[in-house]
């Protein structure tokens, strides 16, 4: 605990660990600000003004219901315009009893599932006699908390920093011999600094937290207790919002760990952070573009680069491979241990000396 206590210290003896803080909150006050303006730039045009959300449903000129892709070719062709065809936004309750009805008809496991999200979503809407309200181009405080003020990224980004320059700063500063003099095991003192980094992770989740929720009051909408969206079922604002906080806390001891090992391998601070963020951004278009891939060859779906997709899971987007995210939690957490491993290995065996 004493070592655990001085690096705690030592961390925040540095001013910089303080100004990443407000770093932070500065930027996701900015966001919420910027949405704020596009809002009230917004005003009364018509693109931004909140529609009542539902399934829509199509009719024939018989007005009998028909599918969206016969509704679609009828359009198309060169009679469409002239067809009496229509169509309607459905009630939340309606759209239960007609996404119940696609339900039984679907045989896909996934389409079966993403119907269910649908259900789900509208189910609360109709027991509560509300209708869901959205905008695309003005979100709603509640969009705003579920999504951690879009500043996830930003958050992960300051923890590699830290994590990238804890073990290298002890041998550009020169420290290293003297920490090593203590009576303390190497295991021991590496395991102290990254008990602070993953402590860090913790701190710059809650501030960002806070952050999100304070902020969101300024674009109002949506009540926060109501669903946000069909893709991410009966979830409302505050669980996905913990949902987010805890898969991107994951992902920070992922990159963290990856950053821990090359601060323990380089010895200059300023390449140490390069070559985390590097890995930070590398790892995120790689991830990107993985699914094309993924489709020829089923076994790249276990790659971390994929497994990075996990923030994607909370919002309903899916992952490529259709892998679960107990899975890819239980993935990331295997190439922690692997990663943390080797890292440990290294650090036993460097030899200071050359410092």
């Amino acid at each position: 605990m004493s070592l655990i206590k001085n690096e705690w210290q030592k961390l925040f003896l540095r001013k910089s660990s303080w100004i990443m803080q407000l770093v932070l909150v500065v930027i996701v006050f900015l966001m919420a600000l910027l949405m704020f303006f596009v809002r009230t730039t917004a005003g009364d045009d018509e693109f931004s003004k909140p529609v009542a959300q539902g399934v829509t449903q199509y009719y024939d000129e018989a007005g009998q219901p028909i599918s969206e892709n016969e509704y679609n070719s009828l359009i198309s062709t060169k009679e469409g315009s002239k067809l009496n065809l229509k169509s309607e936004t459905l009630s939340p309750k309606d759209s239960v009893t007609v996404l119940k009805a696609q339900k039984e008809m679907t045989s896909g496991k996934q389409a079966k599932a993403e119907l269910q999200k649908q259900i789900d979503y509208y189910q609360v809407y109709a027991d509560q006699g509300k209708v869901p309200m959205k905008s695309d181009f003005a979100p709603s405080g509640a969009d705003f908390l579920s999504s951690l003020g879009s500043g996830a990224s930003i958050a992960t980004i300051l923890v590699v920093i830290v994590a990238s320059t804890i073990v290298a700063s002890e041998f550009s500063g020169g420290t290293i011999k003297l920490l090593l003099t203590r009576p303390y095991s190497r295991s021991q003192i590496l395991a102290s600094k990254l008990a602070i980094c993953v402590f860090y992770a913790l701190l710059t989740s809650v501030v960002l937290l806070l952050s999100a929720f304070a902020f969101s009051f300024m674009l109002g909408g949506d009540a926060y207790s109501l669903p946000v969206s069909a893709s991410t079922g009966a979830l409302n604002a505050y669980e996905l919002a913990f949902q987010m906080l805890g898969t991107n806390l994951i992902l920070m001891i992922t990159f963290l760990s990856i950053a821990f090992l090359f601060s323990s391998v380089v010895r200059s601070q300023a390449l140490a952070v390069g070559v985390g963020i590097g890995v930070l951004f590398s790892g995120n278009i790689i991830a990107a573009i993985l699914p094309l891939a993924i489709e020829k060859y089923d076994w790249l779906k276990w790659l971390i680069f994929n497994l990075l997709n996990l923030n994607s899971l909370v919002s309903g987007s899916g992952i490529a491979g259709g892998l679960a995210m107990w899975q890819v939690i239980l993935g990331l957490f295997v190439y922690v241990a692997l990663i943390l491993s080797l890292t440990f290995y290294i650090f036993k065996k460097r030899d200071v000396a050359l410092s």
